[in-house]
């Protein structure tokens, strides 16, 4: 309230008091002005005659500390004073009231100024709001008149394309802009929509001032009235986006340092060859895994960037000796290289010539340096084929070639004992269930923001009576290959379910994640078991997260979005392993339902180093948010490497840093104990 009479303030405070406002004074408009800036009230009454500084003074000046704001300002005027009530508005008044007052009108007033301004403000900041997600989005829109062929497009689309409005304003000459291999579908898209209720749903490329743009233009026909006879739509610019997928697709299936081919991209290329032999019926693959003995020697010698340096020659010899084969590199100092052909006595004298080429000296720094190496070799279609087990197969023979210092094992010749070996451990495997030698660890899994755990990843144990813990890397695969994973998988679940309900029924409710091994998966009954499991122990399916691979999925996607579907329509969360590695288009990929997107660690082993590795993170989190779901980043060992992926926008973590897979008593007295790592003393 600001007025000059002491009086008439006290009577407005005592009246305004009792309706539950509080009220605030000021003797002069300069003093109003001053109150308005250090209290910003919600509402402000004004006399217009004061000393020091007049009312329409003060109306200007808080006008503009308010800026669009819309706070109301109710001018108290002389009731015949229509001079300054026009003076008030054009002051920035927002309503006045002639005195004598009514005080219930006063009061009524006052309301409705309040709630005026309310939704000024919430109209304001909409359309702030709305601007800014146009801005981000890079958002244009456009009406067409097919009648008439007149299109109008808003202001922004004349930057976005690079080029003036007016030459865009019919079909045709918005047709100039696009690319010849687009132009004709696009005019058949617009036709089509005209002669029918069909939508406008493009994407296609434009060629404008601005170099070259890929757009997705949507649009339909008004719905009632003149609008019938116009289409109304939207544009946006999405050249940035498909060139950060083109990017992540390329970075996920190469080497960052020597621009080979990763394991990833080299697994793919096994599967088209095997894929094509199968359609063709005949062929022959030879894979090789290539380990270089020692290699920190040489890094220890000629330091990091030498080291670097050598493994790219290494790599720039392979490519040049494996002629119209594939090489890879598939870990530090590890390479693979695919040989193929219709002959399968031509393809050892290939690998024999290239590992010949490595025994030649690699010259780095100025300095002559020599390199050792083991070499394991597995067939198609002698040994596997499946593509992953000729890759193991082929490791494993290397490994057994550098144990006994040779250069090159066949998979032949180590094939019988593997065999003596994969049956001792099927055999034990098949007594493990019911001596209850099988036990489930959690790791945890903490949300960045809240800086706590949320959930937990149930992993399979094996205790073994006399070889103590066996890796879950030895006995899997045994289990997927025998069909003991059914039985082994139903049980992961009914245990993971009774200990989320634990956790419920503690207070402490976690997330427990459940990896799906692919027999599981591809089962008719998995649907039933895991609603079987969760019932029977009355857990609440928002606490059990079901986690898949990529590549399991598309195996059959049409069934598995069918399945996740009905899942996740039950409240089931669902997740997805080794996210964007290439192995489906990322269109289809996104149609699959999901809650949760998990990063591999492989991406985040050297994200603190790797330009590279932090482009992809960034971008897998970038589609994550785009389409409303979380991220998880496996295999946080550090501070370090937590803090890049926070600011790479990652929600949760899960790795040492956060604890190691542990028993359920650990979790617990890690979650009564737990300070976020970085914040404790």
């Amino acid at each position: 309230m600001v007025d000059d009479v002491k009086s008439s303030r006290m009577l407005i405070r005592g009246v305004l008091g009792k309706q539950g406002f509080t009220v605030l004074e000021a003797a002069d408009g300069a003093e109003g002005v001053a109150v308005f800036e250090r209290e910003r009230p919600d509402v402000v009454l004004m006399d217009v005659q004061m000393p020091v500084m007049d009312g329409f003074e003060a109306s200007r000046r808080i006008r503009e500390l308010d800026r669009d704001e819309g706070t109301p300002i109710i001018m108290l005027t002389g009731a015949e004073d229509i001079q300054s009530i026009e003076r008030a508005f054009e002051a920035g008044a927002t309503d006045f009231i002639t005195k004598p007052f009514s005080w219930p009108l006063l009061t009524q007033r006052i309301r409705y100024a309040i709630r005026s301004g309310q939704l000024m403000r919430e109209v304001r900041h909409n359309r702030l709001r709305e601007a800014a997600a146009q801005r981000i989005a890079q958002l244009g829109f456009w009406n067409w008149q097919p009648e008439a062929d007149d299109f109008a497009w808003s202001a922004e689309v004349a930057e976005m394309l690079g080029c003036p409005l007016h030459s865009i304003a019919t079909l045709e000459g918005f047709l100039k802009l696009v690319q010849s291999d687009d132009r004709e579908r696009t005019r058949k898209a617009f036709q089509s929509a005209a002669a029918s209720n069909l939508r406008v749903d493009l994407e296609l490329r434009l060629s404008g001032c601005n170099g070259e743009r890929v757009v997705r233009l949507i649009g339909e026909r008004g719905v009632e009235g003149r609008d019938l006879h116009t289409f109304y739509g939207a544009i946006q610019n999405v050249t940035e986006n498909r060139r950060t997928e083109a990017l992540v697709d390329y970075l996920a299936l190469h080497d960052e340092l020597t621009g080979l081919a990763n394991r990833r991209l080299f697994s793919q290329a096994i599967r088209q060859h095997l894929e094509k032999f199968r359609t063709e019926g005949s062929g022959c693959l030879l894979v090789a895994w290539i380990d270089l003995s020692r290699f920190h020697r040489h890094n220890d010698a000629l330091g990091e960037a030498g080291g670097d340096a050598l493994l790219a020659q290494v790599a720039q010899r392979l490519r040049m000796l494996a002629v119209d084969g594939l090489v890879a590199r598939v870990g530090g100092d590890e390479f693979a290289a695919l040989l193929h052909g219709s002959d399968p006595e031509a393809l050892d004298p290939h690998l024999e010539h290239i590992l010949d080429g490595l025994d030649h000296p690699f010259r780095v720094l100025d300095q002559e340096t020599f390199l050792g190496f083991s070499a394991g070799v597995a067939r198609f279609p002698e040994h596997s084929a499946e593509a992953e087990q000729l890759l193991t197969l082929a490791q494993e023979a290397q490994r057994i070639a550098r144990a006994q210092g040779r250069r090159l094992v066949h998979c032949g010749e180590i094939t019988a004992q593997m065999r003596n070996d994969t049956l001792s451990v099927e055999r034990d495997l098949r007594r493990a269930l019911q001596q209850k030698e099988f036990h489930l660890v959690y790791q945890p899994q903490m949300d960045l923001r809240l800086g706590r755990v949320v959930g937990v990843e149930a992993l399979l144990r094996w205790r073994h009576p006399e070889r103590g813990i066996v890796s879950p890397v030895e006995f899997i695969p045994i289990l997927e290959e025998s069909g003991m994973i059914d039985a082994v998988g139903a049980w992961v679940l009914d245990e993971a379910c009774s200990q989320a309900r634990h956790w419920e029924l503690a207070g402490t409710p976690l997330r427990v994640g459940i990896n799906l091994s692919p027999r599981q998966f591809h089962d008719t009954g998995l649907f039933d078991s895991i609603i079987t499991a969760t019932r029977k122990w009355g857990v609440a399916p928002k606490h059990i997260e079901l986690e898949i691979t990529e590549s399991l999925a598309m195996q059959d996607p049409s069934r598995a979005i069918e399945l996740l579907a009905r899942l996740r329509g039950m409240g089931y969360k669902i997740a997805i392993d080794d996210f964007g590695i290439g192995y489906s288009s990322l269109e289809y990929l996104l149609r699959f339902p999901l809650d949760t997107i998990k990063v591999d660690r492989a991406f985040v082993r050297n994200v603190t180093e790797s330009r590279a590795d932090r482009a992809i993170v960034r971008a897998i989190t970038v589609i994550a948010q785009t389409i409303g779901i979380s991220t998880i980043a496996e295999g946080i060992e550090t501070l370090r490497q937590c803090d890049f992926i926070e600011a790479l926008g990652v929600n949760e973590i899960q790795g040492y840093l956060i604890g190691k897979p542990m028993s359920p008593a650990d979790i617990e007295r890690l979650i009564t104990t737990f300070v976020r790592p970085g914040k404790g003393n």
